[in-house]
Parts: C-alpha cells; structure tokens; sequence
C-alpha cells in the first residue's frame, strides 16, 4: 500500500529512525516502526488484521472517514483513504494518508 503523510515534517520524522526513538519513547517508536511496515506491505487495507496487535478499526465523529490502528493500548495511527477508492470495500484502498499519532479517547 502507498502511505502518504499530512505533513513533510511527519514524513521525516516517521521514516527516520533516529527522529522516531527521540520523538516516541523507544517502545513506542518500535511499535509504530512495525505498524509502518505492515501498512507498507499490504495491498490494500483489508490486510490489515482487525484482531490485536494492529486491530484496524473504523472511526466515528471527527474521524468518520477514516481508520484507526493502535500502536499502544491507548494510541492509534490515524489513517484516511486517498485517491480513488469505494468507502464500503477495503480492497479498493490502496493508498492512505496518515493524519495523526494520538490517543483521542
């Protein structure tokens, strides 16, 4: 799958290890490392598991067009379909855009 970023400054920061540890605590740069791998390997996002450790969960409210995956009990990986793509059919998302980092409980 093609991850895009919101920002060039989370880009940089996600795909640099070094940037990640000093970011993230080192447990949490470990778990967003893998998260960002498994996502970079699928096709599509039906792939990823909807059962622990990535549990791929839709949203609601604010976020009702977009995925979470969990990274730590509380935190998640906020992901938005982009491009083309039928909001019913995982399949058909290839590419996706990561929001934020953050714990929105």
């Amino acid at each position: 799958m093609i991850v895009h970023f919101s920002s060039s400054k989370d880009e940089k920061i996600l795909c640099n290890e070094r940037l990640l540890n000093r970011h993230y605590n080192k447990s949490h740069a470990t778990r967003i490392k893998s998260r960002l791998t498994e996502l970079q390997n699928a096709n599509n996002l039906g792939e990823i598991p909807q059962i622990p450790p990535p549990r791929r969960h839709k949203l609601t409210g604010e976020y009702r067009e977009c995925w979470g995956i969990d990274y730590s009990p509380n935190y998640r990986i906020i992901l938005e379909p982009y491009g083309s793509y039928d909001i019913n059919d995982l399949a058909t998302i290839t590419e996706v855009k990561i929001l934020k980092l953050e714990d929105y409980h």
